[in-house]
C-alpha cells in the first residue's frame, strides 16, 4: 500500500525563475550540464518562448499561472531497472492523471484529460503537458517534464495559441477565486509523486487503464 503521505520525488528542490524562454529549454540544459538534481522543478513568472506540443507557443499572462518543469533521473525510481522509450507510454499516462488529479481537486469532477495530455474542464483547456526525454544507447535516462496550468488567469487572448477546439479557462474562472501560486506548485507536486508512485507499484496496464477512463472526445 501507498505510504499516507508519499515521499516527494518530484518538486524538490525548488528553482524559482522570474523570466526565461522556456522552462523546459532551462531544465534541459540544467540536465545536459550535469546541473539537474533529479526531483527538481523549475518555475517562471513569465516565458517568452513557452513550449506547447507540436511546437506551439504557450500564452500565459506573469506571475498568474504555475509554469514549470520537472526534471528525473529515472534509474532514481527503482533499483536495478534498465528504463527503455517503451516505459514511456505508461509514464506519460501517469504524469496526465497526476495533473489532472490535481486540477480536479479544485475544479471537481469535470475535469478530464484530452489525448495525448491536455488538461480540460469540460470543452475548455485548462492545461497542457510536454514531456521531452533524454535516452543515451538503448537507455531512457531522464525526463524534463513541463507542465502549463491556468490558474489566475482572468482572459485569454481571441488568438491564443493554446486555445486548440476550445477557449482556454483558468481555475480563477471556474472558482471565481485567487490561487496562491506558491501552494499550488506543491500541490501539484504532491499529485504528480503519487500518480508516479501508483504507476511504479500497479504496471503500465492499470495506469493506461485509468488514463484511457479519464478521458474526454473533444470535437
Amino acid at each position: 500500500m501507498l505510504p499516507a503521505t508519499p515521499n516527494i520525488l518530484l518538486g524538490e528542490p525548488l528553482i524559482e525563475l522570474t523570466t526565461i524562454p522556456s522552462t523546459n529549454i532551462y531544465a534541459m540544459d540544467q540536465v545536459h550540464q550535469g546541473l539537474a538534481l533529479s526531483g527538481s522543478c523549475y518555475t517562471a513568472d513569465f516565458q517568452t518562448a513557452g513550449k506547447g506540443q507540436h511546437g506551439r507557443n504557450w500564452e500565459s499572462e506573469k506571475g498568474q499561472n504555475l509554469l514549470s518543469s520537472y526534471v528525473l533521473e529515472l534509474k532514481q525510481l527503482k533499483t536495478g531497472k534498465i528504463w527503455t522509450p517503451a516505459d514511456q507510454i505508461g509514464f506519460s499516462a501517469a504524469i496526465a492523471l497526476g495533473a489532472r488529479a490535481f486540477f480536479g481537486a479544485f475544479a471537481g469532477d469535470e475535469t478530464k484529460i484530452k489525448k495525448p495530455n491536455d488538461i480540460y474542464f469540460r470543452d475548455r483547456k485548462a492545461g497542457g503537458i510536454l514531456i521531452e526525454n533524454l535516452v543515451r544507447g538503448k537507455d531512457w535516462t531522464w525526463a524534463v517534464i513541463g507542465i502549463g496550468m491556468n490558474i489566475n488567469q482572468a482572459s485569454f487572448s481571441p488568438m491564443s495559441a493554446n486555445q486548440i477546439a476550445a477557449n482556454p479557462i483558468s481555475l480563477q474562472e471556474i472558482t471565481n477565486q485567487n490561487w496562491d501560486l506558491k501552494k499550488m506548485q506543491k500541490h501539484l507536486s504532491e499529485a504528480l509523486t503519487t500518480s508516479i508512485q501508483n504507476w511504479l507499484m500497479e504496471g503500465d496496464e492499470k495506469t493506461i487503464q485509468a488514463f484511457d477512463a479519464a478521458c474526454i472526445e473533444i470535437k
